[in-house]
């Protein structure tokens, strides 16, 4: 298929130049883009995500380039100002996204937008593919009428970037049911504390009445290191009382760890656990839906045997 590129996610167009995430003029209601994007100065970059301390974050996760463009109506002050930041990948992004959102927010502030968006105030933060946007209302205008306009900029500018709006592998594992909106983070460093992950993981917070666990999850490139690291994970356990075996992975534990009852478990090259105040069975729930999503259930294939014996009266091959 010319101009496209067969990935693990699928059939995706060509690569997107930075510029053409933009959206061109009057793509959103009347208001025009007054200049090309341009690049930002650190400074206003800072302004523009809310700190000096966001951008620290998001130069930590990787950015190669941040463009910028104002829009409005002509002759008046400009109404929207929209960054874009081409991380280094797309699981980069995503990282940067979850560390910058607020967490906790009503649940309407968070909307389905590109992979993830949220509404904080006069700004909204995307993140799809490798694009981490950030769309800032100038105008000053309250609600319903500020929201209204960065969902429609947010709906323009995902719709400019032709590729997979899905999650990142370890936080599709993440079961829905329960699951605390945006609590989903993606880490760096070890997201227990612990000194275990070396190369971080995810983490989410489920809820049951007033009853709570946090799930963590880390990926291993191959089965010794995995099998290591729930070693690791098991002798921290360990020195908080006994420990008993888990049914679900293909190798669990459950014991104690921070005080509270813990459970880990592998499956393929995922280890994934939680901790909290739950029951057992509320977790083990979670556990075992998680382990559903690592490695979904196969049917097994049914022989039909009426059809075998109609093909080997026609003379071909038994279908065994």
């Amino acid at each position: 298929m010319p101009g496209c590129t067969i990935t693990s996610d699928g059939v995706q167009q060509a690569e997107v130049p930075l510029e053409e995430v933009f959206p061109p003029s009057k793509a959103v209601a009347s208001y025009r883009q007054i200049a090309k994007p341009g690049k930002m100065s650190d400074a206003d970059l800072e302004a523009q995500i809310g700190g000096k301390q966001k951008l620290a974050i998001l130069k930590k996760w990787g950015t190669l380039s941040t463009l910028v463009a104002e829009y409005g109506i002509p002759n008046r002050p400009p109404a929207a100002r929209v960054s874009v930041s081409e991380m280094s990948s797309k699981q980069n992004a995503y990282g940067a996204y979850t560390n910058l959102r607020p967490g906790l927010l009503p649940e309407g502030s968070y909307v389905k937008i590109g992979v993830h968006g949220t509404v904080d105030g006069e700004r909204m933060i995307i993140v799809q593919d490798r694009f981490l946007i950030l769309i800032r209302d100038l105008t000053g205008n309250p609600d319903p009428a500020r929201r209204t306009m960065l969902i429609n900029f947010g709906r323009a500018i995902s719709d400019r970037i032709p590729r997979d709006i899905t999650d990142i592998n370890l936080v599709g594992y993440l079961p829905y049911e329960g699951r605390v909106p945006a609590t989903e983070r993606l880490d760096k460093e070890d997201p227990l504390g612990l000194g275990l992950f070396k190369a971080g993981g995810v983490t989410a917070l489920y809820r049951v009445e007033n009853r709570e666990c946090k799930m963590f999850l880390a990926e291993t490139g191959d089965g010794m290191s995995l099998k290591g690291l729930l070693k690791d994970v098991k002798t921290a356990m360990e020195k908080e009382g006994p420990i008993g075996e888990l049914a679900i992975g293909t190798e669990g534990y459950q014991g104690r760890l921070f005080k509270n009852q813990a459970m880990v478990a592998i499956r393929e090259q995922v280890l994934f656990g939680c901790y909290g105040t739950m029951t057992e069975k509320e977790m083990k729930n979670i556990m075992a839906a998680v382990d559903r999503r690592v490695k979904p259930y196969t049917a097994p294939k049914i022989r039909d045997r009426k059809a075998e014996e109609e093909e080997e009266k026609k003379g071909g091959a038994p279908g065994r």
